[in-house]
């Protein structure tokens, strides 16, 4: 009972992760995507998984875009991509939100999109950072432009794979699956994963008899000998031990033709990255040992020119402020008292004194009426 407990919930959770599949988006941002990974997939990068909840914040400033008629990462109401994207529910770290987003407005495709975003040296390192790995595109139409806004971002926990990068369909069971890299928050936080060491790859939710191997850019996996709609499940593992899962599905068709990507015969399916400042690509190179525990840098904001469209990446840390178990408040002072000795204090002399003198003076008294009287009796 227990087992199946677990091959439940890593199935929802896994099918839950699973990068959108062309047919489950717009067939205008499904062609804008697969131009956009084919433009990362040529300088080296790995592909952007799709993200519902960026689509939704990226389309609703398109249409921002189209009725008020402005082009800029700013809304009407003053939001900013941060907000709309936690506005969404977009996940983030503790104090730390990873994003990027464009906008671009004009008559043509998607291609000139493209043009723009690439022909911007700040743009191009955003369109081709490793640190980001999932995107949603907005589209929205007026009289005259088309605007698009392409939000981008990372967030915990989320390692998207690819079976064949992405391709729908294969006609033959031995597939590739890429793996990604947890390049935005490199040394992990809390429960989130860092830099993965280990994977173990199944077509089975409960990965029964899948070992543990170590992480590679790229895996080779067979599919069961059935056709039809096939997934894999991945769980990968860091060096602290954190562990998490993502999945990805492919038909399998014996029979069919045309857009099927098989496995490059003992080689990558990407080319091997060269180091390039603008693009952000040098940290997805493999064989780079894993970073030292460091604040993520914050990428300088691009500058505003004439280009109609615009792109930042901000990264947040807040100041970290005083907690009940960690401030340290000066101790309030208290009066010290100062050890009394057994006796009479000089304060006191005077009173003792007097009583004193006066307990003899009526002793004194006493005795000389008493002798007065004894010798009126003798008298008498």
């Amino acid at each position: 009972m227990r087992a199946f407990v677990i091959a439940v919930a890593a199935c929802a959770l896994t099918l839950a992760l699973a990068p959108a599949h062309a047919a489950e988006i717009d067939q205008g941002k499904q062609e804008a995507l697969a131009r956009l990974n084919e433009v990362r997939r040529s300088n080296g990068v790995p592909p952007l998984a799709w993200n519902a909840l960026l689509e939704k914040a990226a389309q609703a400033h398109s249409e921002d875009m189209a009725s008020a008629g402005f082009v800029d990462t700013t809304g009407s109401d003053g939001a900013s991509p941060a907000e709309r994207i936690a506005n969404a529910g977009y996940a983030a770290w503790p104090g730390l939100r990873v994003w990027a987003e464009s906008v671009y407005a004009g008559q043509g495709n998607f291609d000139q999109v493209l043009a723009f975003l690439l022909g911007n040296a700040e743009q191009r390192r955003i369109l081709l950072s490793t640190r980001l790995r999932e995107v949603g595109i907005g589209i929205a139409k007026d009289e005259s432009r088309t605007y698009w806004t392409l939000t981008f971002g990372a967030q915990p926990n989320l390692l998207p794979v690819f079976i064949n990068e992405g391709a729908p369909v294969t006609n033959d069971r031995q597939v590739a699956v890429l793996l990604t890299q947890e390049e935005a928050v490199p040394e992990g936080e809390q429960n989130a994963v860092g830099r993965i060491v280990e994977v173990r790859v199944s077509d089975r939710p409960d990965f029964a008899g899948a070992g543990w191997q170590p992480w590679e850019r790229l895996i080779p996996y067979t599919l069961p000998a059935r056709a039809g709609k096939h997934t894999i499940y991945v769980e990968m593992r860091d060096g602290a031990g954190r562990t998490t899962l993502a999945a990805d599905s492919i038909e399998y068709d014996p029979t069919a033709t045309g857009a099927v990507r098989p496995l490059a015969p003992e080689g990558s399916l990407l080319p091997t990255p060269e180091a390039d400042p603008e693009s952000d690509t040098s940290a997805a190179m493999e064989g780079l040992p894993p970073p030292a525990a460091t604040a993520t840098p914050t990428p300088p904001p691009p500058s505003m020119d004439a280009w109609p469209a615009t792109a930042v990446v901000v990264t947040l840390r807040p100041t970290p402020t005083p907690t009940a178990a960690n401030a340290t408040a000066a101790p309030t002072p208290t009066p010290t008292r100062r050890a009394r000795r057994p006796g009479i204090s000089a304060d006191d002399a005077p009173l003792v004194t007097g009583a004193v003198l006066g307990y003899l003076a009526l002793q004194l008294g006493a005795a000389a009426l008493y002798v007065l009287l004894r010798r009126r009796r003798r008298a008498g």
